[in-house]
């Protein structure tokens, strides 16, 4: 998986799910002992299907559960470790993927009320950061990475490291632009010198940034259980919603696969039900009003 360029945290979640697998086994066994039956006995057992305090899993886990063992044993017998594949008959279940969860635009216009109304150099690293995020949708491993040198303010974009480190280049908005410009200004930077710090001076951590969001929110009075990646779905549910162009949308998100926008047209979806649903409404209150003349 790493030498396939995946991401530290996929490596780490497909290590505890077959970890998983290993711990139900029990005693040592030779990987050739491994058979279909016992992945079977596995699949159909408590110790899958649940969470340690017993409540059922989603599908989702229970799926990526299931594909870290196809990988790990066709893996296996790829590279000759074994001479056949008991994980062949694993077949992933389908399930229905649920709508991002996005700020809607009262609770964006909150979140940027709050933080112009406080000064200071961190609600103004803050203010831009969160500004990136919602005009950019960059994501969080690579906005922590950006270093003053990536931010080019004369071409309007900013180059970044993305998945599998890859380049990107990234576009920006006149208002983008401003503010990177303000925030440079007066500081004396070098070239590799991290973008964004922290109050020690130090490059500011993924961890950091997703507390600076949640203090903002409850200063703002904004509930949910919002994260920084729903400020990168806000920003791809708003691009698609714009240009109906989900090619657009997978190239300013920098997926490699179309499959993986495809969930904002669920947004968009929503979207259309709800406001056929509010004309409904409009139709009721016009007959109303001609009953009442």
């Amino acid at each position: 998986l790493w030498a396939d360029g995946k991401s530290p945290l996929t490596r780490a979640v497909y290590l505890r799910d077959l970890g998983m697998f290993r711990q139900w086994v029990g005693k040592p066994v030779d990987i050739d002992k491994i058979t279909s039956r016992m992945i079977s006995a596995f699949l159909t057992s408590e110790a899958f299907a649940c969470t340690k305090s017993g409540t059922p899993k989603s599908v989702s886990s229970l799926n990526r559960a299931k594909s870290a063992l196809r990988s790990f044993f066709q893996f296996l017998t790829d590279a000759r470790y074994m001479k056949r594949n008991p994980a062949t008959f694993v077949r992933i279940a389908r399930s229905t993927r649920k709508p991002p969860a996005v700020l809607a635009d009262l609770e964006i216009d909150a979140l940027f009320k709050t933080l112009r109304s406080h000064s200071g150099a961190i609600a103004k690293r803050d203010h831009l950061i969160f500004s990136l995020f919602l005009g950019t949708g960059i994501r969080l491993g690579s906005l922590v990475a950006l270093n003053v040198e990536d931010v080019d303010i004369a071409r309007e974009t900013i180059q970044t490291r993305g998945k599998n480190g890859t380049r990107q280049v990234v576009f920006l908005n006149g208002g983008l632009k401003r503010q990177l410009k303000s925030y440079l200004q007066g500081r004396t930077v070098k070239p590799e010198e991290p973008l964004f710090l922290s109050r020690r001076g130090k490059r500011i951590g993924a961890r950091q940034v997703q507390l600076r969001l949640a203090h903002w929110l409850e200063k703002a009075g904004i509930a949910g259980r919002y994260t920084i990646h729903t400020l990168r779905h806000t920003f791809a549910t708003r691009v698609y919603e714009k240009t109906g162009d989900l090619r657009l949308t997978q190239r300013a998100l920098g997926h490699q696969r179309i499959t993986t926008t495809e969930i904002y047209t669920q947004v968009s979806d929503a979207a259309l039900k709800q406001a056929v649903q509010s004309l409904g409404l409009l139709d009721r209150q016009k007959a109303k009003k001609k009953r009442g003349k």
